[in-house]
């Protein structure tokens, strides 16, 4: 993993991935018919990652969370 100690923390790093992708979901689905969608989306992904980035290097992909959460 590209954290320090990340291979140590991977239920942690997961959970921060996931709630990071929770979050842009979410911000996609309620700024749906707002006239400032992309700025909103925009701030959410910006904030997500500046929260996660630390703790799993700001990757808020479901499908890596995945294959980290199950490689060795």
């Amino acid at each position: 993993m590209e954290v320090p100690n990340g291979k140590h923390n991977k239920p942690i790093v997961c959970l921060y991935e996931a709630l990071g992708t929770g979050m842009l979901v979410y911000s996609i689905l309620i700024s749906k018919d707002s006239p400032d969608q992309n700025f909103a989306i925009t701030f959410c992904l910006f904030a997500s990652i500046c929260i996660a980035g630390p703790i799993s290097g700001g990757n808020l992909n479901p499908a890596v969370t995945l294959g980290v959460f199950t490689s060795n």
